[in-house]
């Protein structure tokens, strides 16, 4: 088995002695790695005791007036005692971490120690095992210091009063080649900072020599390919990251996509763990569904957030219990939200400028700031909007219907590192997201083999029309006969489809709030343009590759498909991707599948 991270503990020391609990969960044969700092003193007055076997001190950094930094480890014995006793100057103030390592061996550690912000290369000893990164720091005149978190990393930070600051950063690694230089940024520029890269290896690390380079075609396998990692959706206040089962995941254009998984719980241990995110107690009011999101990372790259929104804890039988959890993207927060003051009118204004106005607005109000990054722009399309609270709708609802217009633009939040941080960004695209031309991605389904496991092609007449409406606000001008009407636009057809030969099949599409002509008249063009006559929908899915091609952050491109079976003559097409749905290995599949969502429209109003 790979060495894998299991758990850590933390304290913050501003007297001697003290004392660093034992990481949760340790069992025997783990390997213990600890990093303990301070803040002044003579150096190396830090130590660390306790437990059966000894502390071996792995690297030193003097500090000069700065206590400076000390590095230990230990294989956990069979009585492991709660706490383990740390000692340092009576003056000083310190920050000290413990990390428990399952499936490790203490004998291949290597360390590698810098100086500034910037952890050091190192070559690992074997092929196979945990990378742990840290860092410490301390401002010249004291205050907050924090430290941004390393995408595709597991990390925890933690900082006593105002001085001394330290993060460590785990991730695996699967390979004999150097593990490169990785910059752990601090939120303000630090007097001294001290920096580690240490490599621990599996205890049956494979001996063998560098694997071969592996096609970007070639199937991903295993689910340690993927990492879940739960913290606070507003203050990104890191939480834990927990073992799921029955992961799926989606993403689509325009609107939410979905998440869902199971916890199993075997044991209390586990149960312990899952309660620092789940709570068991409904008085612990900073966790749990609504709090929290779970980002989501394959091979150490971010494939998107999701807002945890329920949970279910049961038992069934004589099993033991389990967590079923579902989300959304964030997005669909945005419709959580209302609009409860006055906005605009923005009379013919870039429809990108109005979009940008409800986010901005929405982050400004009271514990709804999602920390968006907005992506700069105009699209050169001009509406005009004027949003009321007495309407009673959410920012969510208004920012779809400006896109759902004709000569409407697309939108979705993707997770992108910037700067080594992890930003959500609001992307848009007009007329659409992603590359068109040339297509991006191919997928093949033949004879003789191919990425394509199942495909499905819907005809639905019923799902569109050949003439179109949209119907608005009331416009109270009826009489007694006839009650309020509302206002509606003229109709827009399917030219092309009628010529045909189609018969006339009428929809009319309701937005009730609306009550101005020309949006009404826009909203029909869009839907007679985008779903005339019937609605076809194409649906694949696919064997993920190890690197693939797509990724959520790619929806909108086009990619090509190959198709030869005993339904499809030789033949290739092109297809737009708005969805994307991922089914990750598990022990029920041994394939990485995604589901491919391709282009067909259907009116959501």
């Amino acid at each position: 088995m790979p060495a894998t991270f299991r758990s850590y503990s933390s304290a913050t020391i501003s007297s001697t002695p003290n004392r660093v609990p034992k990481p949760p969960g340790t069992r025997p044969g783990d390997v213990l790695v600890a990093f303990s700092a301070a803040d002044s003193g003579s150096n190396f007055q830090i130590t660390l005791t306790g437990g059966p076997g000894e502390w071996t001190s792995l690297a030193d950094t003097p500090g000069g007036i700065w206590a400076g930094t000390r590095v230990w480890a230990k294989t956990a014995g069979a009585s492991e005692p709660d706490f383990y006793d740390v000692t340092q100057a009576i003056t000083a103030d310190g920050v000290i971490f413990v990390i428990a390592v399952r499936d490790a061996t203490i004998a291949d550690i290597v360390i590698a120690s810098g100086s500034g912000i910037t952890c050091p290369d190192a070559t690992p000893a074997t092929a196979s095992g945990l990378e742990i990164r840290y860092a410490v720091g301390i401002r010249q005149t004291g205050g907050t210091l924090t430290w941004s978190e390393p995408s595709g990393y597991t990390s925890m930070q933690a900082q006593v009063k105002i001085w001394a600051s330290a993060i460590v950063a785990t991730k695996q690694y699967a390979s004999s080649s150097p593990v490169g230089s990785l910059t752990l940024t601090p939120s303000v520029t630090t007097y001294v900072a001290h920096t580690y890269t240490v490599l621990v290896a599996s205890a049956s690390a494979p001996p063998t020599p560098e694997p071969p380079t592996v096609p970007a075609f070639a199937p991903g396998r295993g689910s340690a390919l993927y990492q879940y990692v739960f913290r606070r959706m507003l203050d990104r206040t890191y939480l834990g990251h927990l073992d799921l089962a029955g992961v799926s995941f989606d993403k689509r254009i325009g609107q939410p996509g979905s998440f869902s998984a199971t916890i199993p719980i075997p044991s209390r241990r586990v149960g312990d763990q899952v309660a620092e995110i789940i709570p068991r107690d409904e008085a612990y009011l900073d966790r749990g569904p609504g709090v929290i999101s779970c980002e989501i990372y394959r091979a150490g790259v971010c494939w998107g957030e999701y807002w945890i929104t329920s949970a279910t804890i049961s038992r069934s039988g004589r099993g033991t219990p389990s967590i079923s959890l579902s989300g959304s993207t964030l997005d669909a927060y945005l419709l959580q939200v209302e609009i409860q003051n006055d906005l605009g009118p923005y009379d013919d204004t870039d429809q990108i400028t109005i979009a940008r106005a409800l986010l901005t607005d929405a982050q400004s109000q009271p514990h709804a700031n999602l920390s968006l990054v907005l992506q700069s722009g105009t699209s050169g399309v001009t509406q005009s909007r004027e949003y009321l609270a007495s309407e009673n709708v959410t920012y969510g609802q208004r920012l779809q219907e400006l896109a759902a217009t004709d000569g409407g633009f697309e939108w979705m939040i993707n997770m992108v590192v910037s700067g080594g941080t992890l930003q959500r960004r609001w992307v848009w695209g007009y007329p659409r997201l992603g590359i068109q031309d040339p297509p991006q991605h191919v997928f093949v389904d033949s004879p003789h083999g191919g990425d394509v496991l199942s495909w499905s092609e819907q005809i639905d007449a019923l799902r569109g029309a050949t003439r179109w409406r949209a119907s608005g606000a009331s416009s109270g001008s009826g009489d007694a006969s006839t009650g309020t009407s509302s206002l509606i636009s003229d109709p827009v057809e399917a030219t092309a489809h009628l010529t045909a030969g189609w018969p006339r099949l009428d929809k009319t599409v309701a937005y009730s709030d609306v009550d101005d002509e020309q949006t009404l008249a826009d909203y029909a063009a869009y839907w007679a343009a985008t779903v005339p006559g019937a609605l076809r929908v194409d649906q694949l899915t696919v064997a993920l590759g190890a690197e693939p091609s797509l990724t959520p952050n790619l929806l909108g491109d086009t990619a090509r498909i190959y198709l030869e079976n005993e339904w499809h003559t030789r033949h290739s097409r092109v297809r737009r991707i708005i969805g994307l749905g991922i089914t990750p290995v598990s022990r029920e599949s041994g394939k990485e599948e995604a589901e491919l969502v391709l282009e067909g429209r259907e009116p959501d109003a």
